[in-house]
């Protein structure tokens, strides 16, 4: 719809609109119907007529059309919302308006013509629209015969195309408001949705709880009851067995009982502590004064004041920290470097201390074979010393003494070889000499016998 309301009547504020006394099937013939009127509006009076135009110009006015009839539906929904916000008797009589009219082009439809060229219909629309809405009023739209003809002429008027315009800075106060109200509900929503959820989380921990519990007692009783419990004599599981699993079982779901209890009386006073405060906050809120409010921003800007100085302070303490910082990363490195050289240092005196060892313990070998050389040193000092040199001449007749012997046993070694090579010599004749003959006395024989 193109039309509008009055400017007092839309700053009102009112309820939601109810949706249930909008019927649709009269929004699909108001769409159709405003859609229809525009086009032809369009056609009659921006456009030629559709049969003299070319393809690509057809589709282009389509398009055109298209995105006209699209703008003007969602201002139809934004004004219509508006109005059922604000005042709903006024949609009263629009919509069999509108049904009248979407009859009244379908008749002239079919008799071959236009709905936006004829000044007749468009008289007769009115008139019909106007009786409608009078016709189908309600008692309390009856009593007021203004509202009922304004709402007829404001149906006749968008019907036809020429009703009162709303300027921009209308409609975009409009658009504002109905956005604030769909974010509003948007938010209500949404807190419904976080108590639902939450709600559902709650009563899926609880139902996983009881699915844990229920798992836990059934292998208990499988455990205890019938593997344990079963008694291969009587073949069958005794009742004290049953009975003493059920009494365990009770104590054990006693205390869970006691647990849960404690937490939900926990949680009641911590619940009724925290209503508590509300209350008292809404107390406070409702005896507030002006002058609270200025002693309270009077304590904020000290409070702001103290925070710059604190940040101030701060960002001081981050530059000296920033310094103090860079001056421990360099004595740092000079540690480390300190640590590195005095490690070096360590490690070449424990060498050196090693190095000692080893030598003392060598040292302590060579003294022991000094002593003994310096004994052996001694004793022959001594040989020396005792030791007493012969004459000459007797050195030399010891000298000729021993070369004769020396000659002397040449001489026998020589004997001694001839007389090998001549044994050699008679044995080997002895050898190939007949056993016939009688043996001649061989020199060894001649040696045995003498």
């Amino acid at each position: 719809m193109s039309g509008g309301t009055d400017q007092n009547e839309l700053n009102q504020n009112s309820p939601p609109p109810s949706q249930a006394c909008r019927p649709p099937q009269v929004q699909n013939h108001r769409s159709s119907i405003i859609s229809q009127s525009q086009a032809s509006h369009s056609y009659s009076q921006f456009g030629p007529e559709p049969d003299h135009l070319t393809d690509e110009e057809l589709v282009a006015l389509v398009n055109k059309l298209k995105s006209q009839v699209r703008l003007i539906k969602l201002e139809n929904n934004l004004l219509e919302s508006t109005i059922m916000r604000l005042d709903p008797c006024l949609m009263h009589g629009v919509y069999q308006a509108l049904e009248y009219a979407t009859r009244m082009n379908s008749i002239t439809s079919l008799c071959g013509g236009s709905f936006s060229k004829s000044p007749t219909s468009k008289f007769v629309l009115a008139e019909s629209a106007l009786m409608s809405c009078r016709m189908t009023g309600s008692p309390s739209t009856r009593a007021s015969t203004r509202r009922i003809e304004s709402c007829a002429k404001i149906g006749g008027s968008i019907v036809l195309g020429a009703g009162p315009k709303i300027n921009l800075l209308e409609r975009s106060e409009l658009v504002s408001i109905e956005m604030e109200m769909l974010m509003c509900h948007l938010e209500k929503s949404r807190h419904k949705a976080a108590k639902q959820h939450a709600l559902f989380k709650a009563q899926l921990e609880e139902v996983g709880n009881r699915v844990t519990n229920i798992e836990k007692a059934t292998k208990s009783f499988k455990q205890e009851v019938i593997v344990e419990g079963w008694n291969k004599i009587a073949q069958r599981i005794p009742a004290e067995i049953w009975i003493r699993f059920l009494r365990e079982w009770m104590k054990l779901s006693d205390s869970q009982v006691a647990k849960l209890r404690l937490r939900t009386s926990t949680l009641n006073t911590q619940y009724s502590k925290l209503k508590g405060q509300i209350k008292v906050k809404a107390e406070l809120s409702e005896s507030l004064r002006p002058v609270d409010f200025e002693k309270k921003k009077i304590e904020n800007s000290e409070c702001l004041k103290l925070i710059n100085q604190k940040l101030s302070q701060l960002t001081e303490l981050k530059k000296m920290t920033g310094d103090a910082n860079l001056n421990l990363t360099i004595h740092k490195k000079a540690l480390i470097k300190q640590n590195s050289y005095l490690t070096k240092v360590v490690k070449t005196t424990e060498n050196r201390k090693n190095l000692t060892v080893a030598l003392n313990s060598e040292r302590s070998l060579i003294q022991g074979q000094a002593d003994l050389l310096a004994q052996k040193l001694n004793d022959i000092r001594n040989v020396r010393h005792q030791h007493q040199v012969p004459d000459v001449i007797d050195y030399v007749k010891v000298k000729s003494h021993i070369t004769d012997l020396k000659h002397g046993i040449k001489m026998l070694e020589n004997r001694v070889h001839i007389q090998q090579i001549s044994l050699n010599s008679i044995n080997r004749t002895l050898r190939f000499q007949p056993t016939d003959c009688p043996q001649k006395d061989s020199p060894a024989n001649v040696s045995k016998k003498s």
